[in-house]
């Protein structure tokens, strides 16, 4: 799967839109370096009431948002789980 980067953030925009309204997205890297992995995402976000989250796997191919991390106070937070659930085969 392609890594067009502006349209895998138009269609997380959209789910968040519908989904998650409260938040707005941030960053959105990918889950890893492999090319078969080329259709999973991270993405991070901030609420309305000032708190972020992280999301470790968006799915392109399903359009499906899991495995969140919540209330978190800073954005350096949300870098230190990028960090951790990065796939670099190792």
């Amino acid at each position: 799967m392609s890594k067009d980067i502006s349209k895998i953030r138009e269609h997380i925009e959209l789910y968040f839109k519908k989904y998650l309204p409260d938040y707005t997205v941030l960053e959105i890297r990918p889950k890893s370096f492999h090319p078969k992995d080329g259709y999973l995402w991270m993405v991070s976000a901030k609420k309305s009431d000032g708190t972020f989250a992280v999301w470790t796997a968006w799915n392109e191919s399903s359009q499906g948002l899991h495995y969140g991390h919540y209330n978190l106070q800073t954005i350096e937070e949300c870098e230190k789980i990028f960090e951790e659930f990065y796939y670099t085969g190792q």
